[in-house]
């Protein structure tokens, strides 16, 4: 147990050495090599308005939910936790925190928005075999559909000064479909074909997101520093690293999910923060710092509770077949 533990630990080091390369690079560009403000927002833009729904249209035209054969019970327990965690984030956040509305929705986000794109279905195969990529794929092919369209109304809705109506109610919906991401999520999901000259386009774009949204992160860093409301990243990293996947695993248990479907799902909450996230809050201005600095924190600590799960999980149900 303690050799595989080892094992398990380095590959998941491994996956995330890449990850404080980029972040690491984006930091040394702004505080050594003259890019300013300025450069880093208009990199966010970027990543947040095009290269990013290039990213999530052409992930989703590929990740089809009836090729997976998912349990819907997987989808219930996954997203209900998500749905759960979301609420508790944002009353922490502004009751406990005195966070502003804006910030709570982002804070919220943060606690259930897992880095699914990046680390989920490779790492996921990588420590728990290809079993698992059904149910890690009926995730993704949903995961950034629901979670924005959530964080995107309860932003906008905010935004509206919380005054619920029916006029605010419907400027909120149009708020959020005009959201580039909300757009090609759904363009996604209709499996449109393109040709060739402008798919390729599409992809190679696409392909930037990850490395851009890193970088832009190093950025932030860079200038709002990591002491800056540490306190909240704090608390918002323990509700994302330790209460996100356990609330998971006790739904998973209470509705009789399988044991290779509540490991996928529990293993998907342990990841770390999504980047998506960050590039949220520099779209609305709001609780920066904050996700910066849990984009740090949780990528650090899920390299030891990453494997420390995934052992707790084999020895729970004596492997996964």
């Amino acid at each position: 147990m303690e050799q595989t533990l080892f094992t398990q630990f380095l590959l998941q080091f491994g996956k995330s050495s890449p990850l404080f390369l980029l972040i690491f690079l984006g930091f040394a560009l702004s505080r050594w090599f003259g890019f300013n403000k300025t450069a880093s927002t208009v990199l966010s833009r970027f990543a947040f308005n095009i290269a990013l729904p290039a990213m999530l249209f052409r992930l989703l035209s590929n990740l089809a939910l009836t090729e997976s054969h998912a349990d819907l019970r997987l989808l219930i327990a996954f997203f209900g936790a998500c749905f759960i965690l979301f609420f508790i984030g944002r009353f922490v956040s502004g009751y406990l925190l005195k966070m502003k509305p804006v910030e709570t929705a982002i804070f919220g986000t943060g606690c259930v928005f897992s880095n699914n794109g990046l680390l989920g279905l490779p790492l996921a195969i990588a420590m728990l075999g290809e079993k698992v990529a059904p149910s890690v794929s009926a995730v993704l092919s949903l995961n950034a559909l629901v979670l924005w369209t959530l964080v995107s109304i309860a932003v906008e809705f905010s935004l509206q000064s919380g005054h619920l109506t029916i006029r605010s109610f419907l400027k909120t919906l149009a708020s959020v479909f005009k959201n580039p991401l909300i757009i090609a999520i759904f363009c996604g999901f209709t499996g449109l074909s393109i040709p060739y000259v402008i798919d390729e386009p599409v992809r190679l774009i696409g392909n930037s997101a990850t490395a851009l949204s890193l970088i832009v992160v190093g950025m932030g860093l860079s200038e709002y520093g990591i002491g800056q409301g540490l306190g909240k990243s704090v608390v918002l990293s323990s509700i994302k690293l330790f209460i996100h996947p356990a609330l998971t695993f006790s739904l998973a248990l209470l509705i009789g999910l399988g044991p290779v479907e509540t490991t996928a799902i529990v293993f998907l909450g342990c990841l770390p923060m999504g980047v998506n996230v960050y590039l949220m809050c520099r779209q609305f201005h709001a609780a920066e710092a904050v996700i910066a600095n849990a984009m740090i924190i949780t990528t650090v600590v899920s390299s030891f509770t990453v494997p420390m799960a995934v052992a707790f999980l084999t020895r729970y149900f004596g492997g996964l077949g």
